[in-house]
């Protein structure tokens, strides 16, 4: 039995139609959160509601793309896993104005993974530093990109199967702490198939070190799925 492994950036997403704001032009703008207060990893809805217009945000060094949703607008957002607890402020132009909100980045608890791997998967030799290093140039390039749209509707769950390492697993590899698991491990035979989560462009096909097959989905407006096996 094989394992790929799957990374959507972002894969919570609402059918979106275009809005209907009503008559009420003197309601106070309204914004939302879902989750309310999310924790790292953790992708959050932001609504709007109460606008008219173009409407732009940025929340945490991160640029919200917008999109109508019924009687609102509506952006997601991933919460870096790397984020610390405590106050992060969001700011949205709209109708004309400035708002700041606060969102509150709670601590969550992931699991704990010890590995041992080939001592030379973990201590590089020149070359696989060097090796590495460009790769990471490559996957670097890729974002952040002020890539249009092209996702439409709901995503789609690339491939059922067996999840065999959970998003955000603290690892230990031959006792030594590495980097959180940013991805979902799922279990495949060779040969099944594995589909692309929405409409995107392939930004990136290689074969790399740590990741092996490695191809990037770029959705537009910052949403990204990488599949490597």
């Amino acid at each position: 039995m094989n394992t790929f492994k799957m990374l959507v950036i972002a894969a919570l997403m609402v059918c979106m139609p275009y809005p209907s704001y009503g008559e009420d032009k003197a309601a106070s703008p309204e914004v939302l959160f879902e989750p309310q207060q999310p924790g790292p990893g953790d992708i959050m809805v932001v609504t709007i509601k109460n606008v008219t217009g173009a409407v732009e945000g940025m929340f945490n060094g991160k640029k919200l793309y917008f999109n109508p949703s019924r009687d609102s607008l509506k952006a997601i957002v991933g919460v870096d896993l790397s984020t610390p607890p405590g106050k992060y402020e969001m700011a949205i132009s709209a109708g004309g104005g400035s708002l700041r909100r606060t969102v509150q980045v709670v601590k969550k608890k992931y699991g704990l993974q010890r590995l041992t791997l080939p001592k030379d998967m973990v201590e590089l030799t020149p070359e696989n530093e060097a090796r590495v290093e460009r790769e990471q140039h490559k996957m670097s390039a890729i974002w952040p990109n002020e890539s249009e749209l092209v996702w439409a509707g709901n995503f789609i769950n690339p491939r059922e199967g067996e999840i065999v390492t959970q998003f955000g697993v603290k690892r230990i590899i031959n006792k030594i702490p590495k980097n959180p698991h940013s991805g979902v491990d799922v279990s495949a035979e060779e040969g099944d198939e594995v589909r692309a989560p929405n409409n995107g462009i392939a930004v990136l096909v290689d074969d790399q070190f740590y990741s092996g097959n490695s191809v990037v989905l770029d959705h537009g407006q910052g949403i990204y799925t990488m599949f490597f096996h």
